[in-house]
């Protein structure tokens, strides 16, 4: 049992210490296998790393190409084997108008135009057959609006591997899908690049058409200064322009010489186009008014489709079967003798702007042909009749050497002093004249050979007579002259006759001078105390009746005068002395004191006067305006006068001229009266003359009128002309060429409005007239407080006052008994302590002998009767005067009291004003239409009421009294003032 227990416990012992070294190996074990577990632990957390990296920077690849595809101007997508469109960068929807979604899965010759894929598939399959991997073609391709672009495509053939690359064979843009290739070629896609060349091509296309029109245009100006006739070239350019063009129908129209016919004079027609040349032949350009006014105003008739034309063009054009039409105008020195024109039958057609100028420099060079062509037949007809000329006039025409030998000879008199020459023996003038005249000659043609021409006159004793010559001389050569002598013995003879008759007719007229003189002088000094009280008393009296007599008398007192006026302006204008002065005008005031001038006779007569000044009137003109205000005067006095109803227009307008500082001015004086018979019309321009079968007791007048209106007229560069229907009225339109424009300052305009905001700083004035009542207006008419007047009946009166008292200025009347006053003002005038003083002569005679010494003698000259502004204006120069403070002015309209309710109403009424009637106000302000500025100030003063504003009550009063009394200055300054209003408001309300 022992030994049994024995090999037990050794069994046991055993097994305990195998167990030890197993635990212990496992014990070894584990920790190896935890320290691998932490190695593969540690590598694997590398290789996450590595990946995480690696993975972080093809994320950034990516983005920067992903950035450089959709940044890029051009287009670039991948095509499948089926051609279908797998990817495709932004800059491609943009371009093509679809979003990207859209564009992928179509073909991608869905893209191109369908005349043009068979070509562009054709190519690029044979690029791909030749082993080109890259390849390069312009091609077009159609956006989602329909737009064409053409673009520069590089396609580039991608393959997965491709070790036998010349062995790959595919049939492009899904064909079919098949693909045929080696083990080691996997042909699969295919990358397209667009760039957009639209642009560029446009722009060599554009200068190929240029070159191609600089070539016709070379080629028609090379055939117009060919042998050929004009005619034949003329055909010749307009096949030339016909065929470059494709158009239907080229024509050239010439104008007939009045300017009212146009024929069709040359023609080319397309093949299966009918000729239109026999049917339209001196067709009347009043059948067709919109074709002038387009070819005048806007210088083309111009159409894609003829139904957008005038009624009365397509009336002519339809039946031609025309659609769509171009038309230039032939021009030769500004105006319009005919026009070119290119017709289109099969379709619409839109010219592009480089086919308008060709045509437009076609149509310059064919008018420039034609004008030469004028040019060289007036030549060959001027040289015809200059040979015809000198073949009849009954002048000597020598040619002549510098020692007097005879070149040539012609005369068609037989027996002249020269007829010698004709001998054959005979060629020198020594042989047939004096030597003293032979020796003159000689001379007057070294003179001529020196200064380029000379003239001399002798006389000869011919035919048992002393007859007179006339002998010019022109430089032919350095040493030939060609001389002309006239026999002007009959001449000096009808010369004496009509020295004689001169000096006659210059006694009559002196005489007829001196009447008309006294006559002026007797009415108008009497009319001086007339209008110069009412002026005054005008002025002065508060009743607005009263107001409206005096203002007929001062009306019915400048009719008066004017009826002088004309009688000595007849005078002035047959005599020629008649001066013209030209100063700034505003031609709308001058239109309007018109108009009230004559408001009674408009208002008797019922008779309604309408008056517009187009925009293109400049503000100012230089103009005569006395003379202007007569012509105008003139015709509105005589279409009243002829007119029982209806209305007067007066218009005006300004055309521009080749000056931009000048204007051609046109003014129409429109009636509705009795009209002029056709054959009379030219006899209203006559003077003391009437159209015949009229009333001369019915229609008033000494037919002075419209003959004084065409003598002003020449002198002011002017022309009338007149059209007339009977019992339908007449129209009377003047021209006034070449009128200055001119450039006034707002401060001297406003200057000018401001005549009486002045006073006269303590003065002295002298006026010396023998009658009293003259002296009176004066000082009515001057009436300062600080004015000490001096009053002298005579010259010696005036001087002996002057020597007590000198004066700051003196009014001289010019015929007074004794010492008159040319007299006294020569003796002002030679005093030293005098000469500085300004005298003004003050009288009623206004003839030009007169008037030329008065401007000697006197400072300025004031013709009776006088009238406020011209007194002030003289005033105003001489004399030192204060200027009334704008201020002081205000004084008044700023002390208003303002109601509860208007202060309470300010806000709304500024805000009403700028809103509701500041608009209107624009509007108004320049054209000074006065039913309009009625309207306006009609709304306003009901405005001003509902508001209670009083403020805004008194502006509108002010404005409607200078409404009722037409004053035009008063008018505009009022109206001009309506912003101030507004602001002054606001000047409240802050």
């Amino acid at each position: 049992m022992s030994k049994e227990t024995d090999l037990l416990i050794r069994k046991i012992e055993r097994e305990k210490q195998a167990r030890k070294q197993a635990e212990k190996l496992l014990e070894e074990k584990s920790l190896e296998l935890y320290e691998s577990n932490q190695k593969l632990k540690k590598l694997n957390n590398n290789l996450e790393y590595l990946v995480e990296e690696r993975t972080r920077k093809l994320r950034e690849t990516e983005q920067e190409y992903f950035t450089l595809v959709e940044s890029i101007t051009d287009i670039i997508c991948k095509v499948n084997l089926r051609g279908e469109v797998v990817f495709v960068n932004q800059i491609a929807s943009t371009i093509m108008g679809q979003s990207k979604e859209e564009l992928i899965g179509q073909n991608v010759l869905s893209f191109i135009p369908s005349e043009y894929r068979s070509k562009v598939f054709k190519y690029f399959a044979r690029q791909f057959f030749q082993n080109k991997c890259i390849s390069y073609y312009d091609l077009p391709i159609k956006t989602n609006q329909n737009n064409v672009l053409w673009v520069r495509v590089n396609v580039q053939f991608t393959e997965d591997k491709c070790q036998e690359c010349d062995l790959k064979r595919c049939f492009l843009a899904g064909l079919t899908e098949e693909v045929v290739s080696s083990n080691n070629c996997h042909f699969n896609e295919i990358i397209v690049v667009a760039h957009n060349i639209t642009e560029r091509r446009n722009n060599e296309l554009e200068i190929a058409r240029n070159l191609r029109q600089q070539e016709i245009l070379t080629e028609i100006s090379v055939n117009y200064n060919s042998i050929a006739d004009f005619e034949s070239n003329t055909k010749e350019a307009v096949r030339i322009i016909g065929q470059h063009t494709g158009v239907s129908r080229v024509y050239v129209f010439e104008d007939s010489t009045d300017g009212l016919l146009t024929s069709n004079t040359y023609e080319w027609c397309n093949d299966g186009i009918a000729p239109q040349i026999k049917d339209l032949q001196n067709i009347p350009y009043e059948m067709i008014p919109s074709w002038k006014r387009l070819l005048n105003e806007e210088g083309i008739v111009y159409s894609e489709k003829i139904e957008e034309l005038p009624e009365d063009i397509r009336a002519i054009l339809e039946p031609q079967a025309i659609k769509s039409i171009i038309v230039l105008p032939l021009i030769e020195s500004g105006n319009i003798f005919g026009f070119i024109g290119f017709d289109e039958c099969d379709s619409n057609h839109k010219w592009s702007k480089s086919e308008l100028e060709l045509l437009r420099t076609v149509s310059s060079t064919i008018s420039t042909a034609f004008l030469r062509n004028r040019i060289q037949t007036d030549l060959v007809l001027s040289e015809k009749e200059n040979r015809g000329i000198i073949d009849s006039i009954p002048d000597e025409i020598l040619r002549l050497n510098r020692e007097g030998q005879v070149i040539s000879f012609k005369s068609r008199c037989e027996d002249s002093i020269f007829a010698k020459l004709n001998r054959p023996d005979v060629n020198s003038i020594v042989d047939v004249l004096s030597e003293d005249l032979s020796n003159s000659f000689i001379s007057s043609i070294e003179e001529c050979i020196v200064k380029g021409d000379f003239e001399f006159n002798f006389s000869s004793f011919h035919h048992h007579e002393m007859q007179y010559f006339e002998a010019r001389f022109a430089k032919l050569k350095s040493s030939e002259v060609l001389v002309i002598v006239r026999n002007v013995t009959e001449l000096k003879a009808k010369e004496k006759q009509l020295n004689i008759a001169k000096n006659k007719a210059e006694q009559a007229s002196k005489a007829k001078s001196e009447f008309l003189a006294n006559v002026s002088h007797e009415i108008r000094t009497p009319m001086n105390a007339i209008l110069g009280f009412s002026e005054w008393l005008h002025t002065n009296v508060e009743n607005q009746q009263h107001k409206n007599y005096l203002h007929t008398i001062m009306t019915s007192g400048r009719n008066l005068l004017a009826l002088i006026n004309d009688i000595l302006d007849l005078s002035k204008i047959e005599s020629g002395k008649m001066n013209i002065e030209l100063e700034p005008m505003q031609c709308k005031i001058v239109i309007n004191q018109i108009k009230q001038v004559f408001k009674q006779k408009l208002e008797a007569n019922n008779l309604a006067f309408n008056i517009s000044v187009d925009h293109s009137v400049p503000h100012y003109i230089y103009m005569d305006e006395v003379r202007f205000y007569q012509i105008l005067f003139n015709l509105v006095g005589n279409a009243i006068k002829f007119t029982s109803k209806g209305y007067i227009h007066v218009s005006a307008s300004a055309v521009k001229t080749s000056d931009p500082n000048s204007i051609n001015l046109i003014l129409n004086v429109e009636d509705t009266g009795i009209g002029i018979k056709e054959d009379q019309q030219e006899n209203v321009f006559k003077a003391f003359t009437q159209q015949s079968g009229q009333s001369n007791r019915y229609y008033e007048g000494t037919g002075l009128g419209l003959t004084i209106v065409g003598g002003l007229l020449k002198k002011l560069n002017g022309e009338i002309s007149l059209k007339s229907e009977v019992g339908r009225g007449s129209k009377f339109t003047i021209k006034f060429k070449d009128v200055k424009i001119a450039e006034v300052s707002a401060e001297e305009d406003q200057k000018a409005k401001e005549l009486n905001d002045f006073v006269l700083e303590p003065c002295k004035i002298l006026i010396v007239d023998d009658l009293k009542f003259n002296i009176l207006v004066l000082k009515r008419i001057i009436e300062f407080d600080n004015v000490t007047f001096l009053e002298a009946e005579s010259g010696e009166k005036a001087i002996e006052i002057m020597e007590m008292e000198p004066p700051d200025i003196v009014f001289m009347d010019i015929r007074m008994p004794g010492m008159n006053g040319y007299d006294a003002t020569e003796v002002i005038r030679n005093n030293p302590d005098w000469n500085h003083i300004p005298v003004v002569a003050f009288t009623a005679s206004i003839m030009n002998d007169e008037l030329e010494r008065i401007y000697k003698l006197f400072d300025e000259y004031l013709q009776k009767p006088v009238f406020r502004k011209d007194v002030f204006a003289v005033l105003k120069k001489f004399l030192k005067i204060k200027y009334l403070n704008a201020e002081n002015a205000q004084v008044i309209e700023n002390e208003v009291k303002l109601s509860g309710d208007c202060i309470a109403n300010l806000p709304e009424i500024i805000d009403g004003l700028e809103n509701g009637f500041l608009d209107d106000w624009k509007k108004i302000k320049n054209d000074l239409i006065i039913y309009e500025i009625e309207d306006f100030s009609k709304k306003l003063s009901d405005f001003a009421f509902k508001k209670s504003c009083v403020i805004l009550d008194n502006y509108c009063k002010e404005l409607d009294l200078a409404i009722q009394s037409f004053d035009i200055e008063l008018i505009e300054k009022h109206i001009g003032e309506f912003e101030t209003v507004i602001a002054k408001l606001k000047v409240y309300l802050e």
